[in-house]
């Protein structure tokens, strides 16, 4: 794939993430799962409100690597860092009040009372800050301080999760990788992006490890397949790209950047319009 199909197919799999937290997945497949137990096939049935729930699930997944992986690509050639870091964090802040209102309607879904106070900042305040980790590692790099490049990218790490940004516990450690190994050969990358995927989900791995031999192990591990297997495919999505940019204008560009906030304030008008799940 090329960078603009990359970056389309990312954001249908961002727009299916997003949907299904307004339209739950398993309401969805309940007609079909009804006419399967209907025609003898309840084990059929069984297994797709289930693990074929679970298994859809992961679409969603692949979204988040996907944009980081193109975040890294943009600052590898963006001729104004400071622009593009601009229109980014502009985004963002454009996006906030939509992301929030989408996640008080989920909550309106679900019957649970929310609270806009308890809602974090959005994903493209995390990439925005990658991106000024990128430019810091270049700057270290000019001058002969690389090895202090991952200190950056902790610090970083620890404003994001105190700032309580989307993704802010491993997202940038993962643009990071994407950007110091994009002239390595992809078997090389997909073999590096295995321990940066863990790292950058290391709460889910931990929570495995502790679950042993406890009840909750098959819930934590089924979450930490799905969080960190997920992400990794998506992670593995991005060696498809084959250095060509695609007819990727301007106006894509605009679209793009106008496609994130408007898509969440659809979705939110679309739960706050449909009767809460009982």
């Amino acid at each position: 794939m090329n960078y603009k199909q990359l970056k389309i197919f990312a954001m249908c799999c961002m727009v299916f993430d997003h949907a299904v937290r307004i339209f739950p997945l398993h309401r969805m497949l309940g007609p079909l799962a009804d006419l399967l137990w209907r025609r003898g096939c309840g084990d059929l049935a069984d297994w797709l409100l289930a693990d074929g729930v679970l298994y859809l699930m992961y679409i969603g997944r692949l979204a988040a690597p996907i944009f980081i992986y193109c975040i890294a690509q943009g600052f590898a050639h963006t001729s104004n860092v400071r622009r593009y870091t601009g229109r980014v964090l502009l985004t963002a802040v454009i996006a906030q009040v939509p992301y929030t209102l989408f996640d008080l309607a989920e909550m309106r879904v679900l019957g649970v009372e929310g609270n806009w106070r308890e809602t974090g900042l959005n994903i493209l305040f995390t990439l925005a800050l990658a991106l000024c980790v990128l430019w810091a590692h270049e700057e270290l790099k000019r001058r002969k301080l690389l090895f202090l490049s991952p200190l950056a990218v902790a610090a970083a790490t620890w404003l994001a999760m105190e700032l309580r940004m989307e993704g802010g516990k491993g997202y940038i450690i993962l643009a990071w990788v994407y950007y110091i190994t994009r002239n390595c050969p992809r078997w090389q990358r997909a073999l590096i992006y295995i321990p940066a995927v863990l790292l950058s989900r290391r709460g889910l791995v931990l929570w495995v490890a502790e679950s042993l031999g406890t009840p909750e192990l098959t819930g934590a591990l089924r979450n930490c397949l799905l969080n960190v297997l997920g992400n990794y495919l998506g992670m593995l999505v991005t060696l498809s790209d084959n250095g060509e940019k695609g007819r990727a204008g301007k106006s894509f560009q605009y679209f793009c950047y106008a496609f994130y906030p408007a898509h969440f304030a659809l979705l939110a008008l679309i739960g706050f319009l449909r009767p809460p799940l009982l």
